[in-house]
């Protein structure tokens, strides 16, 4: 398999290549989306130049079948360098009825929806013929940094969680902060330079390549970037993050900031955690703003120059950075599950960080703490108190934590859950 680290993805790639005539991959850059598909598909073209090749974009304007040609399943990489690509996708799947699996696309970015001329490049929603999956950076289980002793769905299903006793040092989980989920950092002597490059070419070379219409002042905008490390994992208005942003007393006003959180969208550099909405009503007025992330924890860490040595001089922050982390995991387990991950925050001012939500309609409370003694009393009692206000009584409670030693179940029913102890 070339060193692949199989994917939590793969088994739902699978599923989908046998359902769809073509299959996307979207998602960040860096985050093994090329990988993942190598390892399924029969030939490939890349719009993204190799050493000594012509310029494959150049090539692909001149004659478009060579993007097509080859055997199926056919990857074709980056296929937003080309937008017109998409209908001849889908077009090309419509002509050939009924086959499954003939394409798998990667994506890291969303394409102009229109021509500096002002004709639309995508004209079809690829609807029944592209479906398209989202990818993210590696969860600790992903990485093996998670043991995998305590499977989510089976605490779903009533089981108890169980496992060994593992010290996990605050340390260790400050390296897997800097280090992020990004494959190629995952055995490398500095892990802080990766993300730190990936945030420069976020200012440089990504905002070089969108279209010459979408005016961006760059000073302003590593502002917005900074704005959103400092507010990782808060609910956040727009209006807070354009006065945290000013720059001489001057704030920026709101349509900006959203223009430019719309830019990171693209990127798939950002993916706020969503407030929790029950299915059916309830007497307790929940508030809806969204948690703000970026997709990865280590971004946020790289932007505000925290490293190894230095973040534990700010023990708040690296409680943010350290939820941002079990819920970016959460998040993709939460995925795999068919379900959702959210957040709670009603109106008598209670909050429980996460809220995992199968599609069946059945959930769970969450409290994150980085800490486990002096912590996890406090964050239980808060989750028995939202979940008494609830109709819906949660399937379970659990307080997710950074260096607790083992999984275990308290006297009250609460579930104490070391994050390197999860997986779907």
């Amino acid at each position: 398999m070339n060193g692949y680290l199989p994917r939590l993805i793969d088994q739902k790639l699978d599923t989908w290549l046998k359902t769809a005539g073509a299959v996307l991959i979207a998602g960040p850059k860096w985050t093994g989306k090329t990988m993942t598909c190598e390892q399924r598909a029969e030939s490939a073209f890349y719009f993204t130049r190799k050493p000594g090749e012509s310029n494959p974009l150049e090539l692909a304007k001149i004659d478009s079948s060579i993007v097509f040609s080859g055997d199926k399943p056919r990857l074709i990489d980056e296929w937003q360098l080309m937008p017109e690509i998409w209908d001849m996708v889908r077009a090309d799947v419509d002509a050939r009825r009924g086959e499954k699996g003939l394409y798998l696309m990667t994506g890291s970015s969303l394409p102009p929806q229109k021509s500096k001329a002002g004709s639309l490049l995508i004209k079809h929603s690829g609807a029944g013929r592209i479906s398209t999956l989202r990818m993210s950076t590696m969860s600790l289980f992903e990485t093996g940094d998670s043991s995998g002793d305590v499977s989510l769905s089976a605490l779903f299903d009533g089981a108890d969680p169980k496992g060994q006793l593992r010290k996990v040092s605050l340390a260790e989980i400050i390296h897997f902060i800097i280090r992020g989920g990004w494959p190629g950092n995952l055995d490398v002597p500095d892990a802080s330079l990766l993300p730190k490059d990936y945030v420069n070419r976020m200012y440089t070379t990504e905002l070089d390549n969108l279209i010459d219409d979408i005016r961006i002042d760059r000073a302003r905008f590593k502002r917005l970037v900074h704005s959103l490390s400092r507010n990782e994992s808060t609910v956040c208005s727009i209006s807070t993050l354009a006065g945290d942003a000013a720059m001489n007393g001057r704030k920026l006003d709101d349509e900006t900031v959203a223009r430019y959180l719309d830019i990171l969208d693209d990127l798939f550099l950002i993916e706020n955690q969503e407030a929790y909405s029950p299915a059916f009503r309830s007497r307790t007025r929940l508030k809806i703003g969204a948690k703000r992330h970026f997709c990865d924890p280590s971004i946020p860490a790289a932007v505000l120059g925290a490293n190894e040595r230095n973040l534990t001089r700010d023990m708040k922050y690296l409680g943010f950075l350290f939820e941002s982390l079990a819920e970016h995991d959460l998040r993709i387990y939460a995925e795999v599950l068919g379900g959702r991950l959210c957040h709670y925050q009603d109106y008598d001012n209670d909050e429980a960080d996460a809220v995992l939500e199968l599609d069946d309609g059945r959930y769970a409370l969450i409290e994150i703490k980085l800490g486990y003694e002096h912590a996890v009393d406090a964050a239980a009692a808060n989750l028995m108190k939202i979940a008494s206000k609830l109709e819906d009584k949660p399937s379970f409670l659990a307080v997710v934590s950074g260096t607790a030693p083992m999984p275990l179940k308290r006297r009250d029913g609460v579930y104490v859950l070391p994050l390197t102890s999860l997986k779907p």
